[in-house]
């Protein structure tokens, strides 16, 4: 089975998105900070990382930085920072794909 590491920190999105990616048969693990996420990250092996820009205790950049030194898992950008530099830097420090809020489910799958 596929795992999915979330690392967002609004509690409706997290429940809104758990709910639809367990139901497309994915198993899905949240990180509500940055040092949930270094936790999870060491415990388990993803096959994709969907992260938000701001978070409590870091940016989403800095894991998007960290996670690529040492893995070339797909990483997804889910956040409300739509600036055009926001886009431009999370694709250039290696996200694949850069959504912003709000979006529809659809365009994340």
């Amino acid at each position: 089975m596929k795992r999915v590491l979330l690392v967002e920190d609004d509690l409706s999105l997290i429940n809104g998105l758990s709910y639809a990616v367990k139901k497309q048969g994915y198993m899905l693990d949240v990180a509500r900070t940055s040092d949930e996420k270094d936790r999870l990250w060491e415990e388990g092996k993803y096959d994709l990382v969907v992260l938000d820009v701001s978070l409590p205790d870091g940016s989403g950049f800095d894991i998007c930085r960290d996670i690529r030194q040492t893995s070339k898992v797909p990483i997804i950008f889910l956040t409300a920072a739509d600036e055009e530099t926001d886009i431009i830097m999370g694709l250039d420090i290696g996200g694949d794909d850069y959504i912003t809020k709000p979006f529809k489910l659809a365009v994340l799958y």
